[in-house]
């Protein structure tokens, strides 16, 4: 599969935002797109309007099982999330094979060939993000500016080597996204110039409250203007020319 991790282990980065925004751009761009919620708290769900009562991503997981799989628009399929999800931190810790939990169940998942997942990480180095970077080819890393998160990327840094020894040798970073950006602050130049003796910046995307609001409202596929999502647009097109399988509807 195409999998890439969206993750960082600081909370409020917009991580959920860009994936949400990376899921419908590769939607409307004509590529099959499946998400997986893999944080708890269930934001990627409910920005698409879903839920998960019955906890049956959590089940699926314990069990070994197939994802769920649900469909939200054309072209985009959703695996949603809930608090029961939470107990996997404590529970899959202590289960031989643990890194591999999730790779295991996206392997028995049926989803449409060339198809692309997205994995929204929780804000944490636990063992749900532990499995989305063992299950993915690249990881993007989005950060917002400030001098903490710079910080945050350190152990990021060293967590990625560590896995690429132990789990998953194909694991690299495709790039990072800076979020929730006010042009006219020097930091945001700052942090920028600092990111990028790191990784490549796919780009910058401005804080915009009509992307936050389509999130929090469960209404993202149906935005269409907003200058975050213009801002996304370019992401994707720089995301979609460094990975090969997405070359083709670039071109298209």
């Amino acid at each position: 599969m195409n999998i890439i991790a969206i993750g960082n282990q600081k909370g409020g980065t917009a991580k959920t935002t860009t994936a949400a925004a990376f899921g419908v751009l590769l939607a409307r761009a004509g590529v099959p797109t499946h998400l997986v919620d893999m944080d708890p708290q269930a934001s990627l769900t409910m920005a698409f309007g879903q839920s998960d009562p019955e906890g049956l991503l959590y089940r699926a997981l314990s069990r070994r099982e197939p994802l769920p799989v649900v469909e939200v628009a054309k072209n985009l399929t959703l695996s949603p999330s809930s608090i029961d999800l939470s107990r996997g931190e404590t529970q899959f810790i202590a289960e031989t094979g643990r890194e591999y939990i999730l790779q295991s169940t996206l392997n028995q998942t049926k989803l449409p060939e060339s198809t692309t997942v997205i994995l929204d990480c929780p804000p944490s180095l636990g063992v749900l993000s532990i499995n989305c970077l063992t299950a993915a080819n690249y990881l993007c890393v989005v950060i917002q500016p400030g001098g903490f998160e710079l910080r945050t990327l350190v152990h990021l840094n060293e967590t990625v080597s560590v896995l690429k020894q132990r789990t998953n040798p194909l694991l690299s970073i495709v790039g990072a996204v800076i979020t929730n950006c006010h042009p006219r602050r020097s930091i945001t130049e700052a942090v920028h110039a600092e990111v990028s003796r790191l990784y490549p910046v796919l780009g910058q995307v401005r804080a915009d409250a009509r992307l936050l609001y389509a999130t929090t409202s469960g209404k993202v596929y149906h935005l269409t203007r907003s200058k975050a999502l213009a801002d996304y647009v370019y992401v994707v097109e720089k995301l979609m020319g460094k990975l090969p399988w997405l070359q083709n509807h670039l071109a298209a």
